[in-house]
C-alpha cells in the first residue's frame, strides 16, 4: 500500500522504485512479491482470453485492436505518399 500511495503521490519516480527492488542484478524479496503479483495478472488474462463460456473479453480485446489499427491507418494517411514523410 505504501509503494501505491508513493507512485499516485509522485513522491517517488517508478524507475527509482525498480532500482529499490533489485540489488545486485537480483531482485529483492519485496521485487520477488511484486514480479510474482505481475505473473498472476498475466496469467489471468490469458485465462479470461481463451475462456470459450464468455465473450465480453474477447469483445473488449477486439474493440482495442480495432481501434489501435485505425488509428495506424489515420496515422499512414497523413504521411506524405504513404512513404513516411509528414
Amino acid at each position: 500500500m505504501r509503494v501505491a500511495g508513493s507512485l499516485v503521490t509522485n513522491q517517488v519516480c517508478a524507475y527509482d522504485l525498480l532500482r529499490m527492488f533489485g540489488r545486485d542484478g537480483r531482485p529483492t524479496p519485496l521485487g520477488q512479491v511484486f514480479a510474482e503479483y505481475g505473473r498472476i495478472d498475466k496469467t489471468m488474462h490469458l485465462l479470461n482470453l481463451v475462456d470459450l463460456s464468455d465473450d465480453t473479453h474477447c469483445c473488449r480485446v477486439n474493440r482495442r485492436l480495432t481501434v489501435q489499427a485505425s488509428r495506424h491507418t489515420t496515422a499512414r494517411a497523413i504521411c506524405d505518399g504513404r512513404r513516411g514523410h509528414i
